[in-house]
């Protein structure tokens, strides 16, 4: 039974997506938002890159909450655990496994997209750039600006270019840098 009859809770949960890109939450059974979707599995998954920039993608996506059967758990735990590998508590009693499947869009456009070949390695490659070469990353974006910045450091990049937070005067901004051709690789 929902706890707000007709007015759903609103949370803050983490996800990742299954092997067919549908988001995975991991939820308990005593959560206010869990008795809602058990109720309702209508919802919303509002996912930010950066919470903390309004300015920065956000990307909503409406569809139900089901409870992920048991001949799939051991799949889904698996993906849970690789985007959140501290996450212990889903082995807890009162949780278990819910994946969202898409109502906003057809499903075939969504099963049909393809992963970037190159942002699964952002992360390792931006921390190395950061680290290691941050002046580098500062010429780069004075070429594209023309602004000298005080510092720029690479979010993320993908096959077609890296997204960079630089600093100028006590303001900062952000830009894409496109590559001049799609990487087809990390090297």
């Amino acid at each position: 039974m929902q706890v707000h009859e007709d007015y759903p809770s609103g949370s803050m949960v983490d996800f990742a997506c299954d092997a067919d890109g549908y988001p995975i939450l991991a939820v308990s059974d005593l959560a206010v938002h869990t008795k809602d979707l058990t109720a309702n599995p209508k919802c919303s998954l509002l996912v930010a890159r950066d919470p903390e920039d309004r300015t920065d993608l956000v990307i909503t996506l409406r569809g139900d909450a089901i409870s992920v059967s048991e001949k799939d758990e051991e799949a889904i735990r698996a993906a849970y655990l690789a985007r959140h590998p501290n996450a212990f508590w889903v082995d807890f009693g009162d949780f278990h496994f819910l994946r969202i499947e898409p109502k906003e869009f057809s499903g075939g456009e969504y099963k049909a997209a393809k992963v970037d070949p190159i942002a699964q390695f952002s992360k390792p490659v931006v921390s190395y750039m950061n680290n290691d070469h941050a002046e580098d990353t500062k010429v780069i974006v004075k070429h594209w600006t023309s602004v000298p910045v005080d510092f720029a450091d690479i979010l993320d990049l993908d096959s077609l270019g890296f997204n960079v937070k630089a600093g100028y005067q006590g303001s900062t901004f952000k830009l894409r840098v496109p590559f001049p051709r799609r990487a087809a690789d990390r090297k």
